[in-house]
């Protein structure tokens, strides 16, 4: 069990006290999925040049939302920041004390997290001869999704055939460098609860919906997002109520 967490913002001028106040939101989105995963914790600040910041440590949120590095992050939060991703690490395969398998994920395109198990990660990593970082399976939804990158641009339809041979439980968010306005979120087997704020201009996502109550409650006009288990969607963030989608069939296990 993994805490997954985050800010998905769509495109608008925002005043630094908003920029602030999501700041805000997103650390008391992290702290309260503390429960879910105590062994790391990691973000990652996306911008719209692709490249972005990633912190992590094999610390509680409690310990690294307290830390200078964490708040100097946050203070960097702009108009040019599409996404605030985060994970909260209960570890499984891989230990904590490697950075390497903390989340989020980098790989050559990627970075993400994500919340189950892949059983079947060592066969899958000899089977289609990707890189190999870390210890740890959830690196083997990125590395697989770098192999379905194709001028700058995801194939869904591929990504989600080559996700048919893995095994396990997963739901995952994906940041594709290349394609710097666009966040993927995989909905699988675990739980992923969405909500919606049409002023705010922005989705914000948990693995539990208490987090997002929390978090949000100094904003009104949050609506829930319905949606569909096993399911690859695709978010622009210019524009963040249209959303692309494909199924996203897996062995679960």
């Amino acid at each position: 069990m993994c805490g997954q967490c985050g800010i998905i913002l769509g495109k608008k001028r925002r005043t630094r006290k908003e920029l602030e106040a999501l700041g805000n939101m997103f650390t008391s989105l992290l702290q309260c999925n503390e429960r879910r995963g105590r062994d790391a914790t990691g973000i990652y600040v996306a911008d719209k040049d692709g490249i972005g910041k990633i912190l992590k440590a094999p610390v509680s949120a409690i310990h690294l939302t307290e830390s200078s590095q964490y708040r100097n992050a946050i203070q960097e939060v702009s108009n040019r920041t599409v996404a605030l991703i985060g994970h909260t690490r209960w570890q499984t395969v891989g230990t904590p004390m490697i950075n390497e398998n903390n989340h989020p994920i980098s790989t050559t395109h990627c970075v993400g997290t994500h919340n189950g198990t892949i059983s079947n990660h060592d066969e899958l990593f000899r089977k289609h001869g990707w890189q190999r970082i870390g210890q740890v399976d959830s690196e083997a939804i990125f590395r697989c999704a770098d192999n379905c990158i194709h001028d700058g641009k995801l194939d869904m339809e591929e990504f989600s055939k080559k996700l048919k041979g893995f095994s396990g439980t997963m739901s995952f968010i994906l940041y594709n460098r290349r394609e710097a306005n666009v966040v993927y979120i995989g909905i699988g087997n675990m739980p992923l609860c969405l909500q919606y704020h049409a002023k705010l201009q922005c989705l914000c996502y948990s693995s539990e919906l208490m987090p997002l109550a929390m978090a949000g409650k100094g904003f009104k006009g949050w609506k829930l997002i319905s949606n569909t288990p096993m399911t690859l969607l695709r978010l622009d963030t210019t524009d963040l109520m249209s959303r692309d989608s494909v199924p996203m069939p897996f062995n679960i296990s």
